[in-house]
């Protein structure tokens, strides 16, 4: 430790090991003084506070946070109609997961007793047979405006949902900001589980966040300035990636959404918690979908498939759509009723604009229906995507939401709040935003996957859903005829 300390600093010491006695990980006290040193003497307290309003996560939190992120995937898995096994299941590190992806999948290994074969984190593309493969779990950190992994996914995802064969896509971390969650599922329909879920009150951007507590309210904007004048000096974001402010660590590295000041090393900076480059996962996984893409170019039916052979794959806007048909699937014999195989659905997100997944989809052998909203915006989305002998459209009238039983809904108003008038015209864009709102559109939907399932169940109106199975039934009756003998 330095011999010679300011007053101001020396006063504080014992508050100081204090903060650092709590981190679950071993740190110098040396390295800490260093840190705050670097502040202006009148802000040595402003340093001390963030130090003791930092989450660090060690070696053990992460293991015990893929327990609660295993469990949740399991039954997910489950629900999607396609249990994690052994050799079904493919993992690969996205996104800014440095050396954070061989890290993450170490301990994700670990925790879930998954033999190390199956992670894709060497170059072992020609060990992979990726024909066996139901799900693909995108491996990250943690989720922070979620930008970054969407470029991933979204590349990853129009190539795997093309292809003949459904696949599940996951992303799972350890922790994940709440609007991030969001915008990924938003963005690419993937199914995102976090184990540890944060809002904006872990963070330094919200003036009435936990950082300010016994803060008078008129230091607080003076304080959140301070703070971004120095993660100024040390990079150009004033509040880390996207403006989050975060104040999350790992020991084996920083997430860049985290504050600058903790982890940058620009202007001469000391950081505190130092952060690592970035590793891409995303280009393997990406081979071995070309490698199938080829493969089924190759293969040719000799004649029209049989209707109760063929697994159809719905495209549908949204993850609340997704529940919808996944409801209809696992509890009221979806596929049965319409005389395929299976079903499966797929929420495509910001992807129902991709050109590139459209186009993949005209040269697939894959058969597949877009389920879509019945309004002018999706109405003018279906002529982008002309679809080919394996590919239709239906409208819903005018959402998913309008197969609910809405005479029982309302039967049971006490139970959900904000319902509109029960006089309404569900056809109104208006009235059905707000009815979806109450029902079932009540926070994030990744962490009210089953809350909503349950009200589906629940309330679908069973001679709705009678007719829109036979809609879908007569789709796929059309698409085998169009498909022809090469398909």
């Amino acid at each position: 430790m330095l011999n010679v300390l300011p007053s101001s600093i020396a006063s504080q010491l014992e508050r100081l090991e204090k903060a650092i006695a709590c981190w679950p990980i071993q740190f110098s006290i040396d390295h800490a003084i260093k840190w705050v040193l670097q502040f202006d003497s009148d802000d040595y307290l402003l340093a001390l506070r963030i130090i003791e309003s930092l989450d660090v996560l060690a070696q053990r939190d992460v293991r015990s946070a893929f327990e609660v992120a295993q469990a949740k995937l399991e039954r997910a898995a489950v629900e999607k109609g396609a249990p994690i096994k052994g050799n079904n299941t493919l993992y690969a590190g996205v996104g800014q997961a440095a050396k954070s992806g061989a890290v993450m999948a170490y301990h994700y290994r670990l925790t879930a007793k998954i033999a190390e074969g199956d992670f894709f984190f060497r170059d072992d593309e020609d060990e992979i047979d990726f024909s066996k493969i139901d799900n693909i779990v995108l491996l990250d950190d943690v989720i922070g405006t979620g930008k970054s992994v969407i470029t991933d996914i979204t590349s990853i995802s129009e190539q795997v949902h093309s292809l003949s064969k459904t696949r599940n896509i996951y992303v799972l971390t350890v922790a994940g900001y709440a609007d991030g969650i969001i915008e990924v599922v938003k963005e690419t329909g993937a199914s995102v589980i976090s184990a540890l879920e944060y809002s904006s009150k872990d963070t330094v951007k919200d003036l009435d966040a936990a950082f300010y507590s016994n803060m008078p309210m008129s230091e607080r904007n003076r304080t959140l300035e301070r703070i971004k004048r120095y993660c100024r000096i040390t990079s150009r974001s004033a509040l880390g990636y996207g403006d989050v402010g975060g104040l999350l660590v790992f020991d084996h590295n920083t997430p860049n959404t985290t504050l600058p000041l903790i982890w940058a090393i620009g202007n001469g900076w000391i950081p505190l918690f130092p952060r690592a480059g970035r590793i891409q996962g995303a280009a393997k996984v990406l081979k071995v979908v070309e490698e199938e893409r080829k493969s089924e170019a190759q293969q040719k039916e000799k004649s029209p498939p049989q209707k109760d052979s063929i697994e159809i794959t719905l495209f549908v806007e949204g993850k609340f759509d997704e529940i919808f048909v996944d409801v209809m699937r696992n509890r009221m014999d979806f596929a049965k009723k319409i005389g395929v195989k299976d079903v499966t659905a797929v929420a495509l997100g910001g992807l129902t604009h991709s050109a590139r997944l459209i186009d993949l989809l005209r040269e697939s052998r894959k058969f597949s229906i877009f389920i879509l909203d019945g309004d002018a915006f999706s109405q003018k989305l279906a002529s982008l995507i002309n679809s080919n002998e394996s590919t239709g459209i239906i409208y819903l009238k005018p959402t998913f939401s309008a197969l609910f039983d809405f005479s029982k809904v309302f039967a049971d108003e006490g139970r959900f709040r904000g319902l509109p008038d029960p006089n309404g015209n569900p056809s109104n864009e208006g009235w059905m935003r707000d009815f979806e709102i109450a029902v079932i559109k009540r926070g994030n939907v990744s962490s009210n996957s089953e809350r909503i399932a349950q009200v589906i169940e629940e309330y679908l109106d069973k001679e709705k859903y009678e007719e829109f199975t036979q809609e879908v039934s007569n789709m796929v009756d059309k698409l085998i005829i169009k498909s022809g003998p090469d398909i």
